[in-house]
């Protein structure tokens, strides 16, 4: 439980140069994976058995996707895979993965 500081608490901090302490609201982890060129990010990490539609992916760029830190720039070439990972990745997605592929100077 938070304290409730008081206003005459508050002005004794303020007086002593001490900072109020306020709960922040904790941003989720995300996970960053690249794959050649591709930057591919989600609030999980990727499965240990990998999806078909990366391991298509692992045989586009040979070879496997490897976790790495967040980049300092949102890459070019990024994908957001939370949905893909829950339910089969539709016709359409299919396409515009691939065509962002081709489109790409690689």
């Amino acid at each position: 439980m938070l304290p409730e500081w008081t206003r005459q608490q508050r002005a004794a901090l303020q007086v002593m140069g001490i900072p109020v302490w306020q709960k922040k609201t904790a941003k989720p982890p995300v996970f960053y994976y690249r794959l050649g060129q591709l930057y591919m990010h989600g609030a999980r990490e990727l499965p240990v058995s990998l999806p078909a539609w990366v391991n298509d992916l692992c045989l586009y760029f040979e070879q496997r996707p490897v976790a790495v830190k967040a980049p300092l720039q949102t890459p070019i070439l990024s994908v957001d895979y939370n949905d893909w990972l829950d339910e089969p990745v539709s016709v359409e997605q299919k396409k515009a993965l691939w065509q962002k592929l081709q489109n790409a100077e690689l």
